[in-house]
């Protein structure tokens, strides 16, 4: 059977058929079946066939299968059980975990063929119900894709549906069965700063009120019981702590004005004790590993290192939230209409006066209280003795998001530059940093090599690294030197005055039909500051008059001032946060184009 063109078209795969059935009508199980085609043709689309299938201790692969099909249909190929790899589905900073996948081991002679991939599965958890996408990656045409949930009649399933709007789907609800079918939905490419994918295609949601974590009961309905089951279920028999380790973090701190500096002190003592170690094995992955093992094994995952750091509070009187939230520099939020498992992540939310101060404990290196781009302005969930309050975290605005550099250039009477740099980061510039110092003196050179790559023959030395983790700021020293950087025309010098401007790399992508708006997820400020001085024996000629330019989503300013030898020149850069229409795009990318221009003006420099 031929595909449809329009589903084909520029795709690298096509779901041709697609049935997914989650079966909860038996108490504590559920079943899940899986029926899928997918026609590949070429090596990108080997992604979108997804012949996998995960099992654990509270779960089993009870059936897998898949056929290889060439154009015409005909069988080629039939894959058992017995030849899909086994793996661990942790990765190599994991310490022990119980979670494994099938994963079928196929390299394909040619394309296009065909691929019908069959799984079925039972497991003892009940509180994951696998969300709907029947446009599941981009580029990927889906023909049919239908999603079944059997239930009870009386486990009252709630749903939510989205990005619906102009899909052919159809949805067919009883008492025990909820179905959605989706036909004929064209590929949706990436675009560059464009929504997730799973806010521009359909998507379903769906949970119950009572569930199962890998065999244990639990209660959802609202965020408050939901947080309490957590609480008291997965929390709160973790946090005992040996006497001695008791005494010791209050003598810690028996000395210090507040709380806030009490807090500082246990989380500084944290951060030297411990390091990050996956580890997921108790109900579900989800239980983390006693703090008493925290303290004498000193390691643990974000979940174990979380409780034991608030469980340390505890030893000192300060309350604090052990807190579930996604992990991601996209600032994906707990989807709050949704009373269910969520995240991928845990930190610790502690209560100073009326604020809540979050507290990444699986690094040694973040500053008390920094949050930066994996876990910043977002929605999460705080579990307390009362239950689940919903909160959000530190929100860097565009003020915060400071990156500034500072140089005083010399130009010889060579064309050679010499000259001295300071950059200063803050809020999310800060994040990108603290990873330099542990770089040792030729990588740190080569990093500097990599960001100055527009400035020619250059040579760095001298380099020194401030790290301000009380004020969350990050500076760098270095001096510069590079040969011939002005141009040699006649007696006289043509040269950037900006040595640090942007390339055409910075400009955004073009697009001759784009589909969605474009986000700009966090706004900031980038400023340079350069005093240029000129060689004696030479004269500045015509110098680029100052430029404002004014957009809804950034804005860019210069200002130039000659005083004797030396060009005064300021640059100031600023994008606005926000969701901006596909219209605008175009202005957009217009905008970045100008500043470059701008960025890269010249100075003219004269023989007297």
């Amino acid at each position: 059977m031929s595909v449809d063109s329009a589903l084909s078209k520029g795709a690298d795969s096509v779901l041709r058929f697609e049935d997914i059935t989650l079966d909860f009508s038996d108490e504590g199980k559920l079943k899940t079946t899986i029926d899928r085609v997918v026609t590949v043709y070429n090596k990108t689309g080997m992604r979108d066939v997804r012949a996998i299938a995960g099992y654990d201790n509270n779960s089993k692969v009870t059936d897998i299968e898949a056929i290889i099909y060439d154009l015409m249909g005909n069988e080629q190929e039939k894959i058992k059980k017995r030849d899909f790899k086994d793996y661990s589905a942790v990765d190599g900073g994991t310490l022990y975990a119980d979670n494994r996948v099938l994963v079928l081991d196929y390299t394909p002679t040619r394309y296009p063929f065909t691929i019908r991939f069959t799984a079925e599965s039972v497991s003892e958890t009940t509180a994951f119900v696998r969300p709907w996408m029947p446009v599941f990656t981009y580029d990927s045409g889906t023909q049919y894709s239908k999603y079944s949930i059997i239930h009870k009649p009386e486990d009252s399933l709630h749903v939510k549906a989205t990005n619906f709007e102009g899909y052919d789907i159809e949805y067919i609800k009883t008492p025990e069965q909820s179905v959605w079918i989706a036909r004929d939905i064209k590929p949706v490419s990436y675009e560059y700063k464009s929504p997730a994918l799973d806010k521009r295609v359909p998507r379903v949601k769906a949970y119950f009120d009572k569930f199962y974590l890998a065999g244990v009961p639990g209660v959802g309905g609202t965020w408050e019981a939901f947080g309490k089951w957590m609480y008291d279920d997965l929390i709160k028999d973790t946090q005992q702590l040996d006497a001695s380790v008791i005494t010791e973090v209050q003598n810690l701190v028996k000395d210090l004005p507040d709380d806030e500096a009490k807090v500082k002190a246990v989380y500084q003592y944290l951060q030297d004790k411990v390091r990050y170690i996956s580890v997921q094995v108790e109900i579900g992955g989800w239980k983390p590993m006693p703090a008493a093992d925290v303290h004498r094994l000193s390691y643990g995952d974000c979940k174990a290192l979380s409780n034991y750091m608030q469980s340390l509070l505890n030893a000192v009187g300060v309350k604090s939230y052990y807190t579930v939230l996604y992990g991601d520099p996209d600032k994906e939020s707990l989807d709050t209409d949704v009373v269910a498992m969520q995240g991928n992540h845990v930190i610790l939310g502690v209560q100073l006066g009326d604020e809540i101060k979050f507290l990444e404990c699986t690094s040694q290196q973040s500053p008390f209280g920094y949050m930066g781009t994996f876990t910043d302005d977002r929605d999460v969930l705080l579990l307390t003795p009362e239950g689940g309050k919903l909160a959000r975290t530190t929100k860097y605005n565009q003020e915060d998001n400071f990156e500034q550099i500072v140089a005083h250039i010399e130009l010889d009477a060579e064309g050679n530059l010499q000259g001295d740099y300071t950059e200063t980061s803050k809020g999310i510039f800060y994040s990108s940093k603290m990873s330099l110092e542990s770089k040792d003196q030729k990588d740190l050179s080569d990093h500097y090599y990599e960001n100055f790559s527009g400035i020619k023959s250059l040579s760095v030395s001298d380099i020194k690294l401030q790290n301000d983790r009380d004020r969350v700021m990050y500076e760098e020293h270095l001096k510069l030197n590079a040969r011939n950087y002005a141009s040699k025309i006649g007696d006289d010098f043509l040269a950037k005055i900006n040595p640090f401007s942007w390339s055409n790399e910075m400009i955004p992508p073009r697009y001759t039909d784009r589909k969605s708006d474009f986000v700009i997820l966090r706004g900031h400020i980038r400023q340079h500051e350069i005093t240029f001085k000129i060689p004696e024996g030479y004269k500045l000629g015509a110098i680029a008059e100052p430029v404002a330019l004014e957009e809804d989503f950034a804005s860019y300013k210069t200002e130039i001032h000659v005083e004797g030898d030396t060009v005064n020149y300021k640059r100031i850069f600023k994008l606005n946060e926000g969701s901006y229409a596909v219209d605008a795009y175009e202005a957009y990318r217009d905008f970045y184009k100008n500043v470059v221009r701008e960025d890269n003006q010249k100075l003219f420099i004269e023989k007297l």
